[in-house]
């Protein structure tokens, strides 16, 4: 078995994961999402056993000469193509991160479900809530709303206020303000740089995103990013202001996101993944009717003290950026 590393998408590869994979994050065009709007280098390692592609991992390498992370994937990575090749191509794998210098292997899969299939890998479990839309009337999917996200609803609809798609770069960069302000409120990482979110604009919407915001009085107050893959929506990410939550703009968002992603024939609503200690918003995506899957977050450390000192700066940078 050989190990191929692509470094620019190429034709191959997308009829590869077209074959194995119904994400829109294995494909080309969300390579070229991160690599321009996340300013990382991309590495997409494929398995080659006599001539033919059989397994592949996507992902992007971040952090600097001090610490490197090759992450598999924002938001979800893993293996795409025959699992039973995934023993070989650990071995593969760790070797190339070696001679990388590499300090983090990090992989997100959805489809691996045992913790002990990637030996010698630490393991953490967190939550993904997916909604199923299927076969369902815009009616159903709204009769198994609680009925206090149905009164949440009609407060913010009384409240007028509207949603809508945003239609400009320099929209965009008000909706990351919106995301700013939230990450701030919840004293949590800021992950993403608006440039992402400048190509996500420019590269995916309309055919496979969308960005809307809320607007009271014509002023935006939270705004809500939906990705699309062939068959299910996923929501990216979000954003709101602290002054307005009383109106219930979430609530609002999340509701036309599913109208909308059941307007598209979308299979399903992924609201993404959540950490076992973030109980808030594992109720929020709770009471829409989801259900909850476990996903296994892996992760193998070449050198774990350069792990922690990273980990350790990146909170101090973050608590400064927080307080300015």
């Amino acid at each position: 078995m050989n190990l191929i590393v692509l470094t620019e998408p190429e034709k191959k590869w997308d009829e590869f994961v077209s074959s194995h994979s119904d994400l829109i994050f294995h494909a080309g065009l969300w390579w070229k999402v991160l690599k321009e709007g996340y300013g990382c280098d991309m590495r997409y390692l494929v398995a080659e056993e006599e001539g033919r592609w059989v397994l592949a991992l996507p992902g992007m390498i971040v952090g600097n000469n001090f610490f490197k992370l090759f992450y598999s994937l924002i938001p979800y990575g893993g293996f795409i193509g025959e699992k039973r090749y995934v023993p070989e191509f650990l071995i593969l794998l760790n070797r190339w991160a070696k001679n990388e210098k590499i300090h983090r292997i990090q992989i997100v899969d959805l489809v691996i479900k045992k913790k002990d299939e990637l030996p010698d890998y630490n393991c953490k479990e967190t939550y993904r809530h997916v909604l199923e839309l299927k076969g369902k009337s815009k009616e159903e999917i709204e009769e198994n709303y609680p009925g206090a996200l149905k009164r949440n609803i009609k407060t913010a609809l009384k409240s007028n206020l509207k949603v809508e798609r945003i239609e400009t770069k320099e929209e965009v960069a008000q909706f990351y303000q919106l995301y700013l302000s939230s990450m701030k409120r919840k004293s949590a990482l800021v992950k993403y740089p608006l440039g992402l979110f400048y190509k996500i604009f420019e590269l995916l919407v309309p055919d496979f995103a969308d960005i809307l915001f809320v607007k009271h009085q014509n002023r935006p107050i939270a705004g809500i990013v939906i990705i699309y893959s062939k068959d299910t929506a996923h929501y990216f990410h979000g954003g709101s202001d602290s002054d307005y939550l009383s109106l219930r703009p979430n609530d609002l968002l999340f509701h036309r996101a599913i109208q909308i992603a059941h307007q598209k024939g979308k299979s399903y609503f992924d609201f993404l993944g959540s950490s076992k200690k973030m109980s808030g918003l594992i109720r929020f995506k709770a009471k829409w009717g989801a259900e909850k899957e476990i996903v296994l977050n892996y992760h193998r450390d070449t050198s774990k003290s350069r792990v922690t000192i990273y980990h350790m700066l990146l909170l101090i940078v973050n608590f400064l950026r927080g307080r300015r």
